[in-house]
């Protein structure tokens, strides 16, 4: 039969889609619109939480107290930091006077050794003092002055690079200096006909040590810096061309050449040498 014109006035038009208008209708769960009203009958605050209730003191205390500390090591880091800023100034003062007595010591100490080597040429004649000074010279117990040759080898730009490695020697980088190289200068400017060779102002003598400690490298247990000077006393000209030629020489072009490490070499019309500075003599035979 025909609906009624009444029914058909007062049925709602959206009935197909109950669902969404009561979601959008009643926005509060039933259990929760349930519990509200229960609370209010009872006289409690409906819409009331526990994250809306006052701090209690004993929490605001703890804040207080937490801030309170953090002040206070704020205070005394800002209060220690020049008591601190002076005792690093101090203690850099007192490695500096200490570098600069035992460099004044190192120097009194050289002089003191001339006049004594000069004292017993003298004692010892002509011909024996000659053949005395020039063992001096060739052991490193005397400083010595003279024409010679000088070789500076220095790292390549980038030896700060990490990323780069030595296929030389694994685990370093390619653009340093090794304790390897200055051995293969040293030993090519002795071959070269050097009568005295020093490495940054460290005299060698036929006792001494060129190694690795570390990142630094060690001439007599005395760390050296780039550029690495080498200074040979000696006829310039022939050394140059002596150790140019020779297998050294090569080998420090090949890795100036290979790996961008700084080599020149320069011929001086006059270099000083120092004495050495940890000379022990441990046995003397008279010859024969």
């Amino acid at each position: 039969m025909p609906t009624p014109p009444d029914a058909r006035n007062t049925a709602r038009r959206d009935a197909s889609m109950s669902l969404l208008t009561s979601l959008l209708n009643d926005t509060l769960d039933p259990g929760y619109a349930e519990t509200a009203a229960r609370r209010k009958a009872k006289g409690e605050d409906a819409g009331g939480s526990h994250w809306t209730r006052r701090p209690s003191p004993t929490v605001l205390l703890g804040v207080a107290a937490v801030a309170l500390v953090l002040v206070i090591a704020a205070i005394q880091t800002h209060r220690q930091a020049p008591a601190a800023e002076r005792e690093r100034q101090q203690l850099i003062s007192r490695v500096q006077d200490a570098e600069r007595k035992n460099s004044a010591d190192e120097s009194m100490i050289s002089t003191v050794r001339g006049q004594l080597q000069a004292a017993q040429a003298e004692a010892l004649g002509p011909e024996q003092g000659k053949a005395f000074t020039a063992m001096s010279v060739a052991t490193g117990a005397s400083p010595v002055t003279g024409p010679g040759l000088e070789v500076v080898l220095n790292d390549a730009a980038g030896a700060d690079n990490p990323s780069s490695t030595d296929p030389r020697q694994n685990g370093t980088n390619q653009s340093r200096v090794l304790d390897l190289d200055l051995q293969h200068a040293a030993n090519g400017l002795w071959a070269a006909g050097a009568e005295a060779v020093a490495i940054n102002g460290q005299r060698l003598t036929a006792l001494s040590a060129i190694r690795t400690a570390g990142s630094a490298i060690m001439v007599d247990f005395r760390p050296l810096s780039p550029p690495y000077t080498l200074q040979a006393i000696g006829d310039p000209k022939s050394m140059a061309a002596k150790f140019a030629d020779g297998a050294d020489g090569r080998y420090l072009f090949e890795l100036k050449t290979q790996y961008g490490i700084g080599f020149t070499t320069n011929t001086k019309s006059k270099l000083a040498l120092p004495a050495a500075t940890q000379l022990t003599l441990s046995d003397a035979v008279p010859a024969p």
